[in-house]
């Protein structure tokens, strides 16, 4: 696979869409941030050479290839089920991949990829250098979800409640939250937040501090209630320093 290659074939395929639809703009930029962290995490990686980080450049820019759509109804916390299957339909069922390279050595592996980026835990029985492009996907993915949340605040960001005691108790045990567990707006937050539980890389982390991703969404949400703010900024303080622990010295892979 070669770099130049891939970013010319994403930009054909994605030339029929409109581009002054919001949802349209949102799956394009998404997909060409998680192809930049990706690259970045992927270099940083001594186990990969070139054409692997061109794996990874091409996984991370078509991994939701399938939700483009002349009628998008476009969600990056959706939780859409049929993703997977819309993005392997294109790929392979239709066989856009082949434009990019006729070797079928990597099909498995993105088949993999694009698989688990948005499930806990990784497929059982891979080797070590297909669970660290899963990884990097799945980093790249979840970190790009914050950059998102920020610049364009995809859930209502006025917060009148405490997330509920089911989404909190998984918060507080580290677990990274499925969307469909929302019930308000409190939940939203948090499930956002809980992404960063799913990291797989220290750089991923630096990344997220170094962005400010955590306190920039705090500062965008709206309290009625003081005391569901102090809750909030309690929140920011641990999740910080959660951050700060998994970072360590100043070696930040």
């Amino acid at each position: 696979m070669k770099s130049n290659r891939i970013m010319k074939i994403f930009e054909q395929y994605v030339r029929k869409y409109d581009m002054n639809n919001i949802n349209i703009k949102a799956i394009y930029f998404h997909s060409l941030k998680v192809m930049e962290i990706a690259r970045e995490l992927a270099s940083g990686l001594d186990l990969f050479d070139e054409e692997d980080v061109a794996l990874c450049e091409f996984i991370a820019l078509f991994h939701e290839i399938g939700s483009f759509s002349k009628t998008p109804n476009y969600h990056i916390d959706g939780d859409n089920e049929d993703s997977y299957e819309k993005t392997i339909d294109v790929l392979f069922n239709k066989k856009l991949i082949r434009e990019v390279t006729k070797d079928k050595k990597y099909d498995e592996t993105v088949k993999l990829a694009i698989y688990s980026y948005e499930k806990n835990g990784f497929p059982v029985g891979i080797d070590e250098k297909t669970k660290h492009v899963c990884a990097i996907i799945k980093d790249a993915h979840n970190l790009d979800s914050f950059r998102v949340f920020v610049n364009y605040p995809y859930v209502d960001t006025r917060i009148n409640s405490y997330p509920n005691t089911l989404i909190y108790e998984d918060f507080k045990k580290f677990k990274t939250i499925s969307p469909r567990m929302s019930e308000n707006s409190a939940d939203s937050v948090v499930i956002v937040l809980s992404k960063m539980y799913s990291f797989n890389y220290k750089y991923s982390y630096y990344i997220l501090k170094q962005k400010g991703y955590i306190d920039k969404i705090m500062e965008l949400l709206t309290f009625e209630d003081k005391k569901i703010e102090n809750f909030f900024m309690q929140l920011k303080v641990v999740l910080n320093n959660y951050v700060d622990k998994r970072l360590g010295g100043i070696n930040v892979r």
